[in-house]
């Protein structure tokens, strides 16, 4: 570890990676925008923002298992979550997701 990486903290290495993820339903052309727009900005990580994986949920298939989590989100897919947070709902930029990578 550098002396420049011990007096910020952590090195980046240590930070775990986001977990990313996007409530999705088949079908749904909103939640394709947001796919692609969240796998853009993971494919090339801004200075300062954590690295993640995208997760894709389909809503109706969560639903089975969680019928409160198809209750809560049923009109307000496409959903993204990072580290379990929901940080946007409907649309999203690639801003508000290098942001969200970034806490």
């Amino acid at each position: 570890m550098t002396w420049l990486s011990r007096l910020r903290g952590a090195s980046r290495r240590d930070v775990p990676e986001a977990d990313v993820v996007v409530v999705s339903r088949r079908g749904c052309h909103l939640c394709s925008e947001m796919e692609q727009v969240v796998a853009g900005v993971l494919a090339s990580p801004a200075r300062g923002a954590r690295a993640g994986r995208l997760r894709v949920l389909d809503l109706d298939e969560l639903g089975r298992e969680d019928p409160q989590a198809l209750q809560r989100w049923t009109t307000q897919v496409p959903v993204l979550l990072v580290d379990g947070r929901e940080v946007a709902r409907w649309r999203v930029s690639a801003d508000e997701v290098r942001e969200a990578l970034r806490r």
